[in-house]
């Protein structure tokens, strides 16, 4: 099943008839946005079909760690990234959501493996800056992801066996579809099930040494057409993970503190949902949309050497999101959009070290988000204004902000086009904090693109961005302290944090794009940028995701072996090469480390130190054969960090050895599998 996506215009045409799903989708924003399409996750390397580590490979995305698909947006914190699904706003989607953490506590918007697998998710986007009216609650990003329809006309099926998992998908019609029906059924459903291969083989009897990965799901997305051509769509996923380490039994095979330790790590998170779109006569359209999520991860951790020593974290959050749509087109040059979305959210966080509890958080609140706005093209078609207001009223402090936006595109011929985008948005700080340390860091948005079509597979973008943000939350008694920098639970109990802290993110990002043709295609891009930030003593210095500079080039060809009415056969080689600047850390605080026998930062200038140079190289190679349109199969091989580079992860002070150790990132990863549609 095809989905066309078309746009109004003004020329008459003879009488043409169009059917098109996606039904109250926006148009894609002319900057700071980067379309993810499923194709994609399929060709792209070491994608493990996960649009969150996709989304690095484009300008302005630097993933945080090897093993998860974190993302710093422009310097920005990793935890200020929205994740959105039909609309409406959820908790955290990811398996293992502490993977890659230095506390090893859960991120707030990060995890080992997307839950949604790549058989449900139709083509999403990434909005990394000056996003539009409709996008609210937000500093770093939205990963806005849709779910496609499931085949009307007839069954199909889809199994798949990688390291990630074992995925089996299914999807049809309900009810039975009349011959020569060409619309199909009016409902459909698209199932699929997921299982990870490592947790099978363990059940199994596989060893893996002594930690043990385990994760499995199951989502949804089941379509209803209504009257007068309306649209319901209820969707849902369930995901449970874990991580279990066991303690080394034998002394000469310990060789770090940790190897002392039994740590467990377990995950649930559950989303439900229901969409429906409806046409108000022939200009107007109605959108709505409510969903149920949440989350709860549990760790604990203990000593077998020492039954004193322990810790632990229970961690609960859910959401109650509502959105409401409402577009009308005034003219053929004018469009309005109103709407609003409501979340109701709650956060619970429970800790304890050494049997001693820690201060508990609990929050419940609810903050709307009113919003409107208006597109304006003219009768050329070479310019187009929009124009917005964003509203976001915060409950639980009795705050009411009003945040303009405002964006431009002119074309200037037929290869060249200009687009100014600008903007204001606040966001909630992280939920972890205390009551009295929660309210909103605001910020405001800028960029400028220049887009260049070469040919008629060819682009050059080149963007410049600035980002302010004015409210970042800091304490008096910390000079280089800023929320800015946190990225996963922290036990700040007896800190007061202000929000008077200023940080900024500015740099340009140049790419060039060859979109897929004649069996290759090529995607090179550069971010030149600066993030810093102010704590309370007003002194500038480098944020944690300062990288200066990222680079990527992604390339692939595809050659057709046998093509017949019977069947096809092709053969592709893709590649991937990221080279970025490293990641800033705090100096270790060694003698003060070996006295409390745990890592201790020095905090005094924030994080002073730069890692090395992140380099990375990523291949895939696969086979695809085709039979007459009954079957596809692929088998693939893909290998992440092809030649081995040893990367600094971070820094930590290890007791057993008693010194100040280096934690890498991942080594060569083999990936095997193997797909197959019928």
């Amino acid at each position: 099943v095809l989905d066309v996506a078309v746009r109004r215009v003004s020329t008459t045409l003879p009488e043409l008839t169009v059917t098109a799903s996606n039904l109250g989708r926006r148009p894609v924003q002319p900057l700071s946005e980067i379309s993810l399409t499923r194709d994609q996750t399929l060709r792209f390397p070491s994608m493990y079909f996960d649009p969150g580590r996709l989304a690095a490979a484009y300008a302005g995305v630097a993933q945080t760690d090897d093993g998860i698909n974190g993302m710093s947006i422009r310097g920005n914190n990793p935890g200020s990234v929205r994740w959105r699904l039909e609309g409406v706003d959820v908790v955290n989607p990811n398996h293992l959501p502490n993977a890659g953490t230095f506390s090893d506590r859960p991120a707030a918007a990060s995890g080992g493996v997307l839950m949604f697998s790549a058989q449900l998710l139709d083509n999403s986007s990434l909005l990394t800056g000056a996003f539009p009216a409709g996008y609210g609650d937000v500093l770093g990003g939205v990963m806005d992801m849709r779910l496609r329809r499931g085949n009307t006309r007839q069954h199909e099926f889809t199994a798949q066996a990688g390291l990630i998992g074992l995925d089996l998908a299914a999807e049809g019609p309900l009810g039975k579809v009349r011959a020569g029906e060409r619309r199909g059924s009016n409902a459909s459903y698209l199932v699929n099930y997921r299982y990870s291969t490592v947790g099978l083989l363990s059940k199994m009897g596989v060893s893996f040494g002594d930690e043990v990965i385990d994760f499995q799901d199951l989502s949804f997305n089941l379509g209803f057409s209504g009257k007068n051509g309306s649209e319901w769509r209820v969707f849902g996923l369930g995901g449970l993970s874990q991580n279990l380490f066991d303690h080394k039994a034998d002394s000469v095979d310990i060789k770090q503190y940790k190897d002392f330790f039994d740590i467990d790590f377990k995950s649930r998170t559950g989303i439900l949902g229901v969409s429906n779109w409806s046409p108000l006569g022939q200009k107007s359209w109605l959108k709505t949309s409510v969903a149920v999520s949440g989350q709860s991860s549990e760790r604990t951790a203990a000593s077998v050497a020492d039954l004193t020593i322990n810790n632990g974290d229970e961690v609960q959050e859910s959401k109650v999101s509502g959105s409401v749509t409402l577009s009308h087109r005034l003219s053929n040059q004018l469009r309005g959009l109103v709407g609003a979305v409501v979340n109701r959210q709650y956060f619970r966080a429970d800790s304890y070290e050494n049997n001693a509890p820690n201060e508990i958080p609990e929050h419940t609140f609810i903050t709307a988000q009113p919003w409107a706005e208006a597109t304006w093209l003219s009768k050329s078609e070479k310019t187009s204004v929009q124009i917005g207001v964003h509203s976001m009223l915060f409950a639980y402090r009795d705050q009411y902000n009003l945040e303009p936006r405002l964006s431009i595109t002119q074309v200037l011929s037929k290869r060249h086009r200009f687009t100014l985008a600008a903007g204001a948005y606040s966001q909630v700080a992280p939920l972890w904090l205390q009551k009295r340390n929660l309210d909103l860091a605001r910020a405001v948005h800028a960029g400028l693109r220049h887009t260049w079509s070469v040919a008629d597979n060819w682009s050059v973008r080149n963007e410049v961005f600035w980002q302010r943000i004015t409210n970042a939350g800091i304490e008096a008694g910390n000079p280089a302290f800023s929320l800015t920098n946190a990225s996963e639970i922290q036990h700040l109990r007896q800190r007061t944090i202000g929000y008077e802290g200023l940080a900024e993110n500015r740099g340009l990002e140049i790419t060039l794009e060859r979109y897929l043709s004649e069996g290759w295609f090529l995607l090179a891009n550069t971010t030149l940028f600066d993030s810093r930030y102010q704590g309370s003593d007003q002194v500038w210095r480098s944020t944690r995701w300062n990288l200066n500079h990222l680079a990527n080039l992604t390339a692939g060809r595809e050659w057709l072996r046998e093509k017949s009415e019977e069947k096809t056969r092709s053969f592709g080689l893709n590649g991937r090469v990221v080279w970025t600047g490293g990641f800033r850390e705090m100096p270790v605080d060694a003698p003060a480390s070996a006295v409390a026998q745990t890592t201790v930062f020095d905090a005094r200038n924030g994080f002073s130190l730069q890692q090395p140079d992140y380099f990375r190289f990523d291949l895939r190679v696969y086979w695809k054969r085709g039979f007459a349109g009954r079957r596809n199969s692929t088998f693939a091989m893909d290998f992440q960090n092809v030649t081995m580079q040893k990367n600094v992860a971070y820094h930590y002070y290890d007791p057993f050895t008693q010194q100040v150790e280096t934690k890498y990132q991942l080594g060569l990863i083999p990936n095997l599998s193997w797909r197959l549609e019928f």
